[in-house]
């Protein structure tokens, strides 16, 4: 058994519990006591191994990176930013520029910033299946969306295969901390066999699914009216004249599994709507979005309408950290007319509960009988009110000192 005390548990439960003096026991790999005091605990259990974490320590569930592009960890300075089809337009010219070294090193110094942030586990979307060893051997639970696409149907058959080649790769490192799953990338980017493979794949495999949503205006134009951006877009690339499938018909198809929609800037309420009578999940990237050119995620309304988002730092590709601190900074900024009484709280929540129920964790909350996923971190100085500590938790935490899944402590 093991006991860490800290000066503030950010239990992160239904009541917004926050503990003064309190500690978090764990036994193998579950949270069995969370104390209001951690002297009492110390007798309670003496033969447990106690820790306090000293002056102006935090003790708060490891955090979740929902969704994370690792393969695209080496294109930081090579893409273009502030457009949606100009960024699109670089990825693809430049999807070749990385050797197989280079890759496997920006990938693991990716995997180490995001463990040095407190990220415990993510959703990783895997285009090329060159990331699902590291992703494997990383020590973090793992949700490995294998992602597919395609917009020509007669190259559907061969897209299949190259799928279904990856996804039995990932079968290999099945276990309680890696499950494999399926992005389909998005409904503009997959003809309509391909989607309908996707769609039949993950229900009859159980899968989580997750998917690009409404991430620009040249998206909105183009499944709504066949216009815009994306028009003269998929005319030079593809060949294309017409959108394969409208919003609404997209979200049908994914209706009943839980589905995780990445993005929704563009989102209007009907869609929302759809997704929260549906029971799926909206996951924002405020970085991501602003260099890309696009607005954020309208999250007072989505909360509003009783959608628990979940905020992300997409990849490198979009973004100059996977540090989700950074993130959770740039949503306090980026938010401007949300109260600070209330969003931090919400953002932390984003990164923890409403994650951990997004890909089906036993995580996400210092509570008894969850899995011990745990970081713990020193701010600056004390904090007076309770209501202000997830505000300074956010802006004064960089990297964390402790990093435990599952009782295990982690190196990044």
């Amino acid at each position: 058994m093991r006991i860490l005390a800290a000066d503030y548990l950010l239990t992160m439960d239904e009541t917004r519990k926050i503990i003064r003096n309190g500690a978090v026991l764990f036994d193998g790999s579950a949270i069995v006591d969370i104390s209001f005091d951690k002297e009492l605990a110390r007798s309670k259990y003496p033969n447990a191994d106690f820790t306090y974490l000293g002056e102006n320590s935090v003790i708060m569930p490891s955090l979740i990176n929902t969704h994370v592009h690792l393969e695209f960890s080496k294109n930081r300075t090579t893409l273009h930013y502030g457009n949606f089809i100009e960024w699109l337009t670089s990825v693809i010219e430049n999807k070749d520029l990385t050797s197989e070294e280079e890759l496997s090193s920006a990938m693991q110094d990716a995997l180490a910033q995001m463990k040095k942030s407190g990220i415990g586990a993510v959703g990783a979307v895997s285009s090329f299946g060159k990331d699902i060893e590291a992703l494997a051997s990383s020590g973090l639970k793992v949700t490995l969306f294998n992602e597919i696409l395609g917009t020509s149907e007669e190259r559907a058959e061969d897209i299949k295969s190259d799928f279904l080649r990856r996804f039995e790769i990932t079968k290999r490192y099945a276990s309680d901390n890696f499950r494999p799953a399926i992005s389909l990338h998005s409904a503009y980017s997959s003809c309509r066999s391909i989607m309908e493979f996707a769609v039949s794949f993950a229900k009859e495999n159980s899968l989580k699914i997750c998917s690009h949503f409404m991430e620009s205006k040249a998206e909105r134009f183009w499944l709504d009216r066949n216009r815009g951006e994306f028009k003269a877009f998929f005319k030079a690339f593809f060949g294309l004249e017409r959108s394969f499938v409208r919003p609404e018909e997209f979200l049908a198809k994914l209706s009943g599994l839980g589905a995780i929609f990445i993005h929704c800037t563009h989102a209007n309420e009907q869609e929302l709507e759809t997704i929260r009578n549906d029971g799926a999940f909206v996951v924002h990237c405020p970085t991501s979005n602003r260099l890309l050119g696009m607005r954020l995620l309208d999250a007072e309304t989505a909360k509003n309408m009783g959608i628990e988002y979940i905020t992300a730092t997409d990849g490198l590709s979009s973004n100059y950290s996977l540090n989700i601190w950074n993130e959770l900074r740039n949503a306090i900024f980026g938010y401007t007319d949300l109260s600070l009484k209330v969003l931090p709280y919400d953002l932390l929540k984003s990164v923890t509960v409403n994650a951990a129920k997004a890909l089906g964790l036993n995580s996400g909350k210092l509570e008894v009988g969850k899995d011990a996923d745990l970081i713990a971190f020193r701010l600056p100085g004390a904090v007076g009110e309770d209501e202000h500590l997830p505000l300074q938790v956010i802006l004064h935490t960089q990297t964390i000192e402790k990093l435990i899944i599952n009782g295990v402590e982690i190196n990044g």
